[in-house]
């Protein structure tokens, strides 16, 4: 047997959010591995084992023995889907390790590879594990709280009366059914525009119509956020060629989000798009699936919302995710607000919602649909 049954150290210590050096447990599935994982200030620990194989019989061990679950698990072999497959089963059967974090070494990966694993949910993020640096330790505290909380309630897990008694008087059931009607009206009337918004996008500029991307929700829930698309294609992959244009400047709280006024990567009729908010109209299907409301705090980008989960933050998780919201009505009598300003903002919202608070935010924008929103 060629693993490592106690931790192996590394010379590099994680720092925390919250800056307690706390180090990060993981096994290590390949031969691979690197003397540093990380920033070299940071100190993990591993576990190593050459193959799933191994792996597996270093799960039923600490299982068996009690010991301590590692904080992920992170696999640096060439891909074989039958065999991930047959890891993630063997996972799924042990209850105690379907909250750790599966990371997949993007680096091992051909790019061929890389859109296949892509392609399927065994693991909960593919990135490269050599050069994250001190992100590390966010990606893993984010992976966690994504897997460790449970999905948002709405008509889903009303399993007993009393759940669904509370669900009720607390006027959610009523912000959903105005959910559902809103939504649908507003997709029904607006068909026929989607098809000259279909055929404008393709004329424009080459790629699909629809901008699909992961964001968080409440709860850190992940899903499909759904978007006209109003950038050129692999907009993404220019995101640090632009950075320094950022309206938020960087703060010592780790705190990240994008805004950028005249991006360059606006397509013509991306810009029209968005200066009449039509290319949120897709979001609708967000709210009809459940994943968002019309009010709430605006779902984020996984990069962001890695930044915002000490317990400083995470109070503006508890709220749902939504179209319209405070941060959206004030940033009109703010606009340079800074992004502490904004979480506090969607803090205050997560504490205070209530029907009738959302039913002012309404009213003080033109619709909740029409919004000039820039995430």
């Amino acid at each position: 047997m060629n693993y490592s049954q106690s931790p192996i150290p590394i010379s590099s210590r994680v720092q925390s959010p919250q800056q307690d050096l706390t180090p990060l447990e993981y096994i290590f599935i390949g031969h691979n591995i690197q003397q540093e994982i990380g920033h070299k200030s940071s100190s993990s620990s591993h576990k190593l084992t050459g193959d799933f194989e191994q792996a597996e019989e270093l799960i039923d061990s600490i299982i068996d023995q009690h010991l301590q679950l590692p904080d992920s698990i992170i696999i640096d072999v060439p891909l074989n889907l039958t065999s991930l497959h047959s890891f993630v089963a063997f996972l799924k059967a042990r209850p105690k390790f379907m909250s750790i974090p599966l990371i997949y070494n993007a680096k091992i990966l051909t790019s061929e590879g890389l859109n296949l694993l892509k392609s399927t949910d065994l693991v909960d993020e593919i990135m490269d594990v050599y050069s994250i640096g001190d992100k590390l330790y966010k990606k893993v505290a984010f992976l966690k709280k994504v897997k460790n909380y449970p999905p948002a309630p709405y008509f889903k897990r009303m399993d007993n009366i009393e759940k669904a008694t509370e669900f009720m008087k607390s006027g959610q059931l009523v912000k959903r059914i105005l959910d559902i009607v809103f939504a649908l009206a507003i997709l029904v009337f607006c068909l026929p525009i989607f098809v000259i918004i279909a055929i404008a996008i393709k004329i424009d500029s080459k790629g699909p119509i629809f901008f699909k991307s992961l964001r968080a929700g409440k709860n850190y829930k992940i899903f499909k956020f759904y978007k006209f698309r109003t950038m050129v294609l692999d907009a993404d992959s220019m995101t640090d060629e632009i950075f320094h244009l950022n309206q938020y400047s960087s703060n010592d709280k780790g705190i990240s989000f994008l805004k950028i006024q005249n991006d360059p990567r606006v397509t013509r009729v991306g810009k029209f798009l968005r200066k009449t908010s039509l290319d949120e109209v897709p979001q609708m299907l967000n709210v009809l699936i459940g994943d968002m409301s019309l009010v709430g705090n605006r779902p984020l980008p996984l990069k962001e919302a890695e930044t915002l989960v000490t317990n400083d933050y995470v109070e503006r998780f508890l709220a749902p995710a939504g179209i319209t919201g405070l941060w959206q009505i004030s940033k009109k009598s703010k606009p340079n607000m800074t992004a502490e300003e904004r979480v506090d903002l969607d803090i205050v919202y997560a504490r205070k919602s209530n029907f009738f608070s959302d039913l002012k935010i309404i009213l003080k924008t033109p619709s909740a649909l029409f919004q000039n929103v820039d995430n």
